[in-house]
């Protein structure tokens, strides 16, 4: 299996300038970027969580009552799960007025309003979000395909996109509820498909979407374009960009003024939290580590695949499109910033990492535009790593529980420890991967000849 794997992860000759030519960009239309929406939809709308983390909990339970009501502080009487937590102010603020409201970043509520109105559930459900949010999810896979398929071969850009959203916490965490990094991520390859056709309008407001999710995000979005615009010249892009970011912005500030009387777009959050964490983070190296490495938290554990891709990243760096530097460049400037304002660690109840998704999404093009330099090390390994992803990333993304108290985020890993915790459930789904990986390669192969 990995060798049929293998095949399909070879490489062609790269055109100059990294871009296809224009026959190849039309080739198969919409068939193919329609076919990958419809299959990711299908797959996240199967493994969405009914039970998710409180975070993701509390802000579909604020979009359900607006959805209901219209109004924007529920009683929070009403979902005891929230009520009744030990916890419970790290999700709940204080109205100017002095009522209790749900205190979460505007996107995460506003966008899944219009599922909790159209199927109107009756009591408090996750499920509505968990739609919103797979559907998002799938659409930001399918931007990357389109992203790609303007630069590379068709096959391998869905084999890049595929990669992304299914053997890392795409899946797991950003297709499972809506997160804020559900936004981010779609905002952040939003803005790689804008930029890639010049549309700086477009750049501007998936920037917006971004930053709706997380507020620092604005960061990725004035990074890409002032690196563009500086790099070309052409002052007018950041113009373009900051108008139309500015006024989402500003949107913001409207909801955050109706939904709890303040214009200041951080009221969902307790800002002095966030300045509180920065003096002890900024020099915590352990917390900045954690990001990277941590056995249950770290990029480079659940995600490997970077680690044989960087090497061909160097190589490639300078026949990348400039949008592309610009981009990873911005997701690690935003991971430092996120180093200072949060712990690594991102809470409980999710699988795999949450608080690197950001960096994952900046950095997906610029690693699938340069794959083609990988060397001989890195061809051999390639597949096997990619099939070891989607293993690892399998039992928590289809079920719930497979995750580790934020505790044991230093000393155990949920993939490793899925076996002393449900060895039967674990080691079928396990099965089940290996099984999908085996299929594809099968199916790829049998495909090759075909046009995309």
């Amino acid at each position: 299996m990995v060798i049929a794997v293998q095949r399909l992860s070879g490489s062609g000759a790269a055109p100059q300038n990294g871009a296809v030519p224009s026959s190849s960009r039309s080739s198969g239309g919409w068939r193919l970027p329609g076919a990958l929406f419809v299959v990711l939809s299908l797959v996240y709308l199967l493994t969405i969580s009914p039970n998710p983390s409180p975070d993701v909990y509390s802000a579909d339970f604020a979009a359900g009552h607006i959805a209901r009501t219209g109004e924007p502080v529920p009683e929070i009487s009403d979902f005891p799960a929230l009520d009744h937590n030990i916890i419970r102010e790290t999700w709940i603020v204080e109205t100017t007025d002095g009522r209790e409201a749900v205190g979460r970043a505007p996107g995460v509520i506003a966008a899944s309003v219009p599922a909790y109105w159209l199927l109107r559930p009756d009591g408090v459900t996750a499920v509505p979000g968990g739609i919103t949010a797979a559907l998002l999810t799938a659409g930001t896979v399918t931007l990357l395909f389109l992203t790609l398929r303007r630069r590379i071969e068709p096959r391998h850009a869905l084999l890049a996109s595929l990669l992304f959203g299914l053997t890392t916490p795409v899946w797991s965490v950003a297709a499972d509820g809506l997160w804020p990094h559900t936004l981010t991520c779609f905002g952040i390859v939003g803005m790689a498909w804008a930029a890639d056709r010049d549309r700086w309008w477009a750049v501007g407001l998936f920037g917006g979407v971004a930053l709706w999710g997380r507020l620092h995000a604005a960061l990725i979005c004035a990074v890409l374009a002032v690196a563009v615009a500086v790099v070309r010249r052409q002052p007018a892009i950041v113009a373009r960009v900051g108008l139309v970011s500015g006024a989402m912005l500003g949107l913001m500030s409207v909801w955050t003024r109706w939904m709890y009387g303040s214009w200041d777009p951080s009221s969902g959050y307790r800002a002095g939290d966030f300045t509180g964490n920065a003096g002890a983070n900024l020099f915590d190296v352990v917390n900045l580590l954690g990001f990277w490495v941590a056995p249950d938290r770290g990029l480079l554990l659940w995600t490997p695949i970077l680690v044989v891709l960087a090497p061909a990243l160097v190589r490639g760096w300078r026949d990348l499109p400039d949008w592309s530097r610009a981009l990873l460049a911005s997701g690690v400037a935003y991971l430092l910033v996120q180093g200072v304002l949060v712990r690594f660690s991102g809470g409980d109840q999710f699988y795999g990492y949450r608080t690197s998704l950001e960096l994952l999404a900046c950095a997906a093009p610029a690693l699938a535009l340069t794959a083609h330099h990988r060397g001989r090390v890195a061809r051999a390994v390639f597949a096997p790593v990619a099939v070891l992803q989607l293993v690892m990333i399998t039992p928590g993304a289809v079920v719930d529980g497979f995750y580790l108290k934020v505790a044991h985020v230093w000393t155990r890993n949920a993939f490793v420890w899925g076996p002393a915790d449900r060895p039967v459930l674990w080691s079928m789904l396990v099965l089940a991967a290996l099984a999908a990986a085996g299929a594809f390669a099968v199916g790829w192969s049998k495909t090759k000849a075909r046009p995309l």
